[in-house]
């Protein structure tokens, strides 16, 4: 510390090291008042971050409540799941579809004669055994020894294999043509169907499936039929995938998916909730602790909340819907501030007038009238945007006080330690005064002392 010096008062005997720390602890108490002041201004830039976390979190349900494309989203359910089931996309028109699938589509296949094994030889020189699969075709070769399941290998092999697998399949019939070559299309429908052309092999074939009916899926859509080469049809029902699981009829409904919009408003409160809360929470004085919350004294905040509160409550002029203002959705504010939120009456609204719910929530941009979801999106963004927003006005305001009192800091300490140094010299002058002076005195007590042995 500037002004100690280990030796002080030791001449003297007086605890002059101890009177200089007191004399200069009670200066420094001004410059901790000043650090108190400083660690209450660094809260309240900590309280200013975690109040625009939570606002942020509101304008981000509301941006998404303020656009059209979050009220496109659709759901849609089978009457019966057995028979199909489907997938719908954004924005896919609302509706009924009275749907009957009448055939499956199905993979083509082919069973070859048979033969006692696996191993037996299935041709009687060099030669090839070529197929077709989509209009690709393609072949492979084979010789006096090519078996029955290096035939199978070698089509499975095959680098340029259009689409078809082989396999050798024992029919449990235990004779000498138990064992076949099954050739079976990877893909289903007719535009798939497998052909067998040149055959270098002592085997015949025979299709199995596909010979007496189309492979192709038909399906009749409000009395319209269509055939498709797979189970999977996007091309019918714009905007609708069906995935057909086996014939039968089904009932197929395409509506709102008001339950989502139900939860994205449900989203948009509780998080206004949580940040007028917080708000509150850390704008009280404290009567009996006498101690003041971190946003106590600022205006803007309690201003703020205020603002927010009205934006949720206005009424929207000139829409023409169905509902007017949030209150019609089961929005009401409590004693405290915080809202609450009937979420029947909500689902009710939603159920009855999805498009009227929209136009309350997004606006109509033709009229040029914002809705309560676009204002407060506005609104919040002017209080959370980095540079010149609310709270960031407040926080270069307490930045700027930060520094303030840091110069304050720093120049009192500096005339404090200058103040310390120079009494601290002159401490050491005064004890080193009054050791002269202990001396004198001890040398004429000692002289005088002296002269009265002599006297005696």
């Amino acid at each position: 510390m500037a002004g100690s010096v280990s030796t002080l008062g030791v001449g003297s005997g007086i605890d002059l090291q101890g009177i200089l720390d007191k004399l200069k602890a009670a200066d420094q108490v001004p410059i901790t008042n000043i650090k108190t002041r400083q660690l209450q201004y660094k809260d309240q830039l900590a309280e200013f971050e975690t109040v625009n976390t939570k606002l942020l979190a509101v304008k981000t349900q509301a941006l998404d409540l303020s656009l059209d494309t979050t009220f496109l989203s659709r759901q849609v359910s089978s009457s019966e799941e057995s028979v199909l089931t489907a997938t719908v996309s954004s924005g896919a028109s609302v509706g009924i579809s009275t749907i009957t699938v009448t055939r499956m589509a199905k993979q083509n296949s082919w069973q070859s004669s048979g033969v006692a094994s696996a191993d037996t030889v299935v041709a009687s020189g060099a030669g090839s055994f070529a197929y077709t699969v989509a209009g690709v075709q393609s072949s492979v070769t084979v010789s006096a020894s090519t078996t029955l399941q290096q035939l199978s290998d070698a089509i499975n092999d095959d680098a340029d294999n259009p689409g078809v697998t082989a396999s050798v399949m024992d029919d449990g019939t235990g004779t000498v043509t138990a064992f076949h070559l099954v050739l079976v299309a990877n893909d289903t429908g007719e535009a798939n169907a497998v052909t067998i052309g040149t055959n270098g092999t002592s085997l015949t074939f025979t299709e199995v499936q596909g010979l007496a009916e189309s492979l192709d899926a038909a399906v009749t859509i409000n009395g319209i039929t269509y055939q498709r080469a797979t189970n999977t049809i996007s091309d019918i029902i714009s905007g609708v995938t069906l995935s057909l699981e086996a014939t039968g009829a089904s009932t197929l409904k395409v509506t709102n998916d008001t339950v989502s919009v139900q939860e994205k408003i449900v989203a948009m409160i509780e998080a206004y909730n949580e940040a007028a809360q917080e708000i509150a929470d850390n704008s009280k004085y404290d009567q009996d602790t006498k101690v003041a919350g971190s946003l106590s004294g600022i205006s803007s905040f309690r201003t703020m909340t205020s603002q927010l509160k009205q934006t949720l409550l206005t009424s929207i002029v000139g829409l023409g819907g169905a509902y007017d203002n949030l209150a019609d959705l089961g929005l009401t504010f409590n004693r405290d501030g915080t809202a609450s939120l009937d979420e029947t009456v909500l689902a009710t609204a939603l159920a009855d007038n999805p498009e009227d719910v929209q136009l309350l929530l997004v606006g109509d941009a033709t009229a040029g009238i914002d809705g309560v979801a676009t204002l407060l999106n506005e609104q919040l963004r002017d209080i959370t945007k980095a540079s010149r927003g609310v709270i960031a006005n407040e926080k270069d305001r307490v930045d700027q006080t930060i520094q303030r009192l840091d110069d304050q800091i720093e120049s009192m300490t500096v005339r404090l330690d200058n103040k310390y140094d120079l009494l601290a010299k002159q401490f050491v002058q005064l004890d080193t005064l009054m050791s002269n002076f202990q001396k004198q005195g001890d040398f004429l007590t000692a002289q005088i002392a002296s002269l009265t042995a002599s006297k005696n």
